[in-house]
């Protein structure tokens, strides 16, 4: 029998370069991640424009800087931010499992957008 740890906690963060237009990155991270992203009608990220899809337990967001009006950060860093969060908790046994390379690996080899980290 194969042994393997239970994850407990999903996430990553991967910031991308706004080469596109953030509508056409939405497009584009949907398609290579096999996703449907709708846009964000709670206002869950406040200020941040976002677009969200869920899969797998998972919540995959990406938001885009502020409007300058109301942009409060103290760096004003100028990347779309994708997102991944659990939408559940699975428990106190396991591990946290971080996403990045999973995602940094799928939009590096199925899109042509440039991430921040490798630039």
């Amino acid at each position: 029998m194969q042994k393997y740890k239970r994850g407990i906690a999903f996430d990553g963060c991967v910031n991308i370069l706004p080469t596109l237009t953030f509508e056409e990155t939405v497009l584009l991270l949907g398609r290579a991640l096999g996703i449907t992203f709708t846009e964000d009608q709670e206002g869950k990220y406040e200020e941040y424009p976002a677009y969200r899809a869920f899969a797998l337990g998972l919540e995959i967001a990406l938001l885009a800087p502020p409007l300058p009006e109301h942009d409060t950060r103290e760096v004003r860093d100028n990347v779309f931010q994708l997102i991944v969060t659990a939408t559940s908790a699975l428990g106190e046994e396991g591990v946290c499992v971080d996403m990045n390379a999973l995602l940094e690996s799928q939009i590096v080899s199925r899109t042509n957008l440039k991430l921040a980290s490798h630039a």
